[in-house]
This record gives structure tokens, sequence and C-alpha cells, in this order.
């Protein structure tokens, strides 16, 4: 089911879609280039206005959905708009300030509203946002007067501003932020081998390819300057270079004409020549070499100059034009098209034509763009000039009766098909082994890199699918089916996981068998403990001028403690109490084994001690040897008010008398189930009105308190402290006897698991 979003987070992304629908408009103007016509310049222009200050604000609602202070950042945006358009160029510039203090103090949290997958799209729509903004800086150009922008386009011009420093630093603080949890595991992990594989390889290629072009070009634009400079050296050296590369020349004073040949045009000299023939003869260092030779700058024109006789009357001058043809022969012997421009030329990108001689754009240097070959217009991508190298060209500038220091731009052009016909044609060429090893390393690496790819996207694959199978197996085990496996072969983490989840399955299955054998066991147990406590007596005896009572609390679901009530006739009962070895159902059972032999016992006329041998020899008969358990038995006559027992190992019982004195019962014998045929004694004692007899298990006396322990014998709860409860609750009846004792063994173990079964029987004579 779809996710509901919370209103802010719409409207966050709606003033985040409106600012990428205006910017896209803009792109749209841009593309169709409708500035370039005379008549759509001032439309595009109000258009691009109009787009950009609706972007701009929908990013301010934006950036105010959350933030501090929203009344004064809104008082602070009207002023940058107030005062944009009042002063011009300073107003522009106070209002970009102005809209960047605020754009600078955000902490852009209205991101943060928008879920993860549109944050991921706003930061990819955000990058080509910022290329059309960087495109759109040219709509107004730099060259236009103040007074030709109206309000609209400075409105426009500082939206734009704004839109760009909102987007730069919305997109750092996307990058930073950004996690991808929308993405699944495969294009997490494909977005990651673009990030760390692709990306870098092609920024390396890139890098590579450009270095070893414009270092090759640049080399090559310097060699073209030491070519120029060569012909300086020539010149130096006496040469008057005929039939040279030169069609324009003049000597100074105009008095040497038959220095010109066919090949060259003799022309006048120019007026400027004095002027620098006087500048020079002031320049001491020139007049001390007498002779130079170097390049000239004057009127926009560059000559190649030989001065002789410097600072005397006989000085003169020889000079030869860089026009078209010397600098087109250079073209041929360096084989690049090549162009000479003033460095404002240059950088103000009046472009490159290699065709049509003089540039169309004058700058301080008119400059040329020549070649060595012809190229049409409609030549193929393969044969156009690109640029390649450039270089300084070192000069002396006249200009307003001064000498300066200047340096011209020396720029070639190549295509690929020079490339060509340079690396791979030509006779006994050296460089086709050179081309023919690049292309070697380059087939070399382009297999390792299809065979890293291919390797890369082999372990990508194993990734998603071992986690594929896991998440399968998850999803099936949760639904029940605890039969299934997961099947990796992989040897690796993956593989030892698929292992792991395998042996889970198997032992939950195991444990889901454990937990419903346990369950029926607890059943079991449950069931019996409803029958231990069945044969147990659930009521007190009604007998005359005597009050008797007994419980059992075991320590597990059925225990091995038993006391019995059973009616002999109308004056006797017989009161039994017994302890089996052990704990648990096989201690139940045995005193259950207990109990019917008992049972089947005293329905026969005998004595007390001859009904405890024949339960001692029934029970040797049907146990084990180990199996053992402390018995007594006595029998109550209410009529004479006698008690007579036999004691079969266990616990004496206790008589309070009501002079309090205190007796116990002990005559008897060996515990029950140890050794057949034993001859056990009884006692008959007196039980007169007030009398008190408590018959007990060592869970009572053998009780351990918290904190000790269980072997330390003065921390039990000891046959004194049950001694000293029977004396303080003497006056009671029977039943309050019992739950005096009970409560005080509870109060000792507080705190402390039980460790035994507690079994007791309360016999009061009334007074």
């Amino acid at each position: 089911m779809k996710k509901s979003r919370p209103p802010q987070s719409q409207k966050a992304w709606r003033c985040i879609w409106i600012n990428l629908l205006m910017l896209a408009l803009v792109a749209v103007l841009l593309v169709f280039k409708l500035g370039s016509y005379q008549q759509m310049a001032s439309v595009s222009r109000s258009l691009t206005s109009i787009f950009l200050i609706t972007a701009w604000l929908a990013t301010i609602r934006f950036l105010l959905l959350d933030t501090w202070g929203r009344v004064f950042w809104l008082l602070v945006l009207v002023a940058s708009v107030v005062v944009t358009p009042l002063w011009g160029k300073a107003g522009l510039v106070l209002g970009l300030v102005m809209t960047c203090f605020f754009l600078f103090t955000r902490f852009y949290r209205p991101w943060r509203m928008i879920s993860p997958r549109r944050r991921a799209a706003g930061f990819g729509l955000g990058v080509l946002a910022l290329v059309v903004l960087f495109g759109a800086t040219g709509v107004w150009s730099t060259e236009a007067e103040e007074q030709s922008l109206n309000f609209l386009d400075q409105w426009g011009i500082m939206s734009l501003g704004s839109l760009l420093v909102f987007w730069f630093v919305s997109l750092f603080h996307l990058a930073v932020r950004m996690r991808l949890h929308f993405l699944r595991l495969r294009a997490k992990l494909a977005v990651n081998a673009v990030l760390v594989g692709f990306v870098p390889m092609v920024l390396i290629v890139a890098l590579g390819v450009y270095s070893f072009y414009y270092g090759m070009g640049g080399a090559r634009a310097q060699r073209s300057v030491n070519i120029m400079n060569s012909w300086a050296s020539l010149v130096a050296g006496g040469n008057e270079l005929a039939g040279a590369p030169f069609d324009t020349t003049f000597v100074w004073p105009d008095r040497d004409a038959s220095l010109s040949d066919s090949t060259q045009t003799l022309i006048p000299a120019p007026a400027w020549t004095s002027d620098l023939a006087r500048l020079l003869s002031e320049d001491t260092e020139m007049v001390a070499a007498r002779d130079t030779t170097t390049f000239f700058m004057a009127e926009q024109t560059v000559w190649l100059m030989r001065w002789q006789n410097l600072g005397q009357e006989s000085a003169q001058a020889r000079a030869w034009s860089i026009n078209a043809k010397p600098l087109k022969e250079l073209s041929f012997l360096v084989k690049a098209g090549v162009e000479l421009t003033a460095v404002d030329g240059f950088v103000s990108g009046a472009g490159i034509n290699f065709n049509s001689g003089e540039k169309e754009y004058v700058p301080t240097y008119k400059g040329y763009a020549v070649s060595y070959r012809d190229i049409s217009e409609e030549a193929s991508f393969w044969h156009p000039w690109r640029s390649f190298g450039v270089a300084f060209f070192p000069l002396i500038s006249l200009k307003d009766d001064e000498l300066s220091g200047q340096s011209l731009l020396l720029n070639l052009g190549i295509g690929w098909a020079d490339m060509k016909a340079e690396f791979l044609e030509g006779e006994n060429n050296l460089n086709v082994v050179a081309v023919a090893i690049i292309v070697l390393l380059a087939g070399l690496f382009l297999i390792i890199e299809l065979f890293a790819l291919f390797f890369g996207m082999r372990i990508t694959e194993g990734f998603v699918t071992a986690v594929h199978s896991l998440h399968k197996g998850t999803r099936v085990l949760a639904e029940g089916n605890l039969d299934t496996t997961i099947d990796i072969p992989n040897e690796d983490e993956f593989g030892d996981l698929a292992d792991s989840f395998n042996e889970m399955t198997v032992a939950l299955r195991q444990g889901r068998e454990d937990a419903l054998a346990k369950e029926a066991l607890t059943q079991e147990l449950a069931t019996a403990r409803e029958i231990q406590e069945r044969l147990l007596p659930s009521t007190e005896p009604a007998l005359s001028g005597f009050e008797v009572t007994g419980a059992s609390i075991p320590s597990r679901e059925v225990g091995g403690d038993y006391f019995d009530f059973l009616i002999r006739d109308i004056h006797r009962i017989g009161i039994a109490i017994g302890d089996v070895s052990g704990k648990g159902m096989p201690a139940a059972l045995l005193m259950s084994n207990l109990q019917a032999s008992l049972h089947g016992q005293v329905i026969h006329p005998s004595s007390v001690s001859e009904v405890v041998g024949l339960v001692n020899d029934l029970l040797v008969a049907s146990t084990d040897s180990h199996m053992f358990a402390t018995f007594f038995y006595g029998l109550l006559d209410t009529a004479k008010g006698t008690f007579t027992s036999t004691n079969a190992g266990h616990n004496p019982p206790l008589i309070l008398r009501a002079d309090g004195s205190l007796e116990t019962l002990n005559a008897g014998g060996l515990l029950l189930g140890m050794l057949a045929h034993q001859n056990y004694k009884q006692e008959s004692v007196k039980l007169d009105p007030g009398d008190v007899v408590i018959l007990y298990t060592d869970g009572i006396t053998e009780a351990v308190g918290p904190g000790i322990d269980e072997d330390n014998v003065e921390a039990m709860f000891g046959e004194e402290a049950l001694e000293d409860v029977v004396r303080k609750s003497s006056h009671l009846p029977a039943v309050g006897i019992k739950e005096a004792i009970l409560d005080a063994v509870s109060r000792h173990t507080e705190g402390v698991a039980q460790s035994d079964d507690i079994t007791l029987v309360v016999i009061r004579r009334q007074g």
C-alpha cells in the first residue's frame, strides 16, 4: 500500500517542481536560441526573466517552510527586490548580496521533508538545473549599457544569481545526506560500480587524452614560435630573405629600391618608422648593440625589422610584414592551422576561421587565422579544425609614442584528418610504429577493462543472488515452513551464512519437536498432579473430640510426599505420612504404590507394626533397591484417646503437651523398601485435652532461606523453629496451627524457589 505523505512534504516538493519546470522553460528558450533573432531578442530576455523570477519565488516559498525568523527574512527579501532596480549595477549587486545572505544562513531543512526517492531525483535534476542556469548567463550581454536593462531584466539577473547559489548549496547538502535507502541492493551495487569504477576510469582517460592532446599541441605551438624566431635570426645574419614567404616589405629611409624582387611588394616606409627610429635611438641598450633584429607591432600590424647603425645618421631598417602569407607558410611547416591574435581577442571568444584570412573581430590587434589547406564549411566531422595548442609570441609594441613589451597568442588548430596523415601515412614513417604500440596497449587495456567489468558483474550478481536466496529463505521460514533450506555454493561469508541458516532451521525443527514433547509432558504432568491430588485427602475428617488436618505442597508438578487419613470405624482413624526418595515422576509413582499398598493392608485386622511390615515387603518386591521411603503410620482411637504408631525412618513426629512439655514418636524400624521381612515396633501414647501432634516431612525443617548455602545447617528452618511455631500457635485450632507453620516456612524461604516437597499433618485434642 502506498504511504501517504504529510502536507508539508507535498508543499516542499511542489515548490521544487515549480522551480524545475520554470528552468525547463528557460532551457527551451536556450535550445531554440530565440534570442539570436533581432526581433525576438527582447521577448526572449523578458520571458527568461519571468521564468527565473517565478522559479526564485518558488524557491523562497520552499526555504520558508521551515526556518527561523520568517518575518525578518521576508523583509530582507522584499528589500532586495526593491533596491535591485534603483541604483543600476550597484543596486543589482546589493540585491544579490542580500539574497546570498539569506541563502547562506539556511540549514535547508525543507529538503528533509521530502522522501529519499524524491531527494535523489532532486539531486539529479538539480545538476541539470545548474547547467541551464549557467547557460542562461549569456542571455544578457555583458557589453549592454546599464540603461538598456529594464526592471524586469534586473530582477531576472538577480533571480539567476540567487538560483545558482541555491542549487549549488542544495546539491552539497543533498550529496552529504544522501543514503539511497529506497534503492534495492542490485541498484545500489550498480550505482557503487558507476561511482567507484566507471566514473574514475572515464575521468582518468579524459585527463590523459586532454594532457596528451594539449601537451603535444603546446609543444608544436612553441615550435612555431621558434620557427618565427629563426626567421629573425636569419635576418639578423644579413639574409634579405629574397624568395622567402614574405609578400610585403619596406626599407627606411626610402632609398634602396633594389632590395625588392618579383616575390615581394615594396611599399613606402610607414610614417611611424621615423618615430620608432627615434625611440630606439634613445634606448641606450639598443644603441650599444647598434644592430638589432626583432618583431615590432605598430598600428595593429606586426613587422620583422632589422635595424642597423642605430644612433647614427646612417641608421637604416628593413622590414617584412607578418601577414597571412608568412603565417600560411608557418602553417605548412607545422601542419596545423595558425591563428595570431591578441590576448583580449582570444579570451573574448571571437572564434577561429582558418579559411577567411583576416579575423572579423578586431581587438588591440586585428590578427590572422590561416591554414595550409582549404576546408569547406560542409566538411564532415573528421576534417574541420579544432584547437590544438597555444603559445605566447613576444614583440615590441609602438603605441602613443611609447615602446612597450607585449605578447600575442599563437593558437594552433588541427583536424583528425591531419593527425591521421601525420601518424598513419607517409613512407618510412616511424610514427606508425608508435601508433601501433598505442593501439596494442589500448586494446590490451580494453581487454583488461572488459575482463574486470565481466568479473565485477559476476561478483555483483553473486552478492545479489545470495542475498535474494537468504531473503527468500527467511520469508518461507517466517511462513512456518521449517523444512526449507538455502543452497548457496559460495565458499565465502554468504556460504557460511547459508550453512548457519540451514543449521538454524534444523535447530528450530528440533526445538519445535522438543517444545511439542515438552508441552505433551507438561499436560501429562498436569494430569498426574490432578490424579495425585485426588489420592490425597481433600477434606478434614470429622472426629469426636479431635481435630485432624493436613497439607502437601509439591516442589514440582508432582511430588513424592504422602499423607493420608484412613477411617477404620467410628472411633478409629489411621493417619499416615511419608516421604519417597527423589523428586518428580519417579517419586510420584512410588508414592502411589505406597498408598495402594497401605490401603490394601489396613483392611485386614492387623496391628500398626504389622501393617507397616507388610507394606515394606510389598515395596521391596515391586521397586528397585535404590528406591525407598520414610514412613510413619499411626492409629488414633478417639474413644480411648490413644495414638498407636510405628515410625519407619521418618522424621519423629512432635507431641506438644498441654503443660508445654514436648515428646517425639521414634518407635519403629528401617526405611520402607530397603530390606524385606523387617520387624517393626510400635508405641502407644495417651493424648489429653490440649495436646497437639505434628507429623511433617523434611521439606519443612530443611527449607533454605535466600542467599544461603543448602549445606549450611544453621541456615535451614530447623526443628527448633518448628517447635517454637507450634508452642506459639498451640492455642489455635488444628487448621490455625497448620497455617502458622506454613506461613513461617514461607517467610523463611521468601525469594527462593522451593527445593523439596512440604507435607504436614496436625492432630489436636480439643480442650
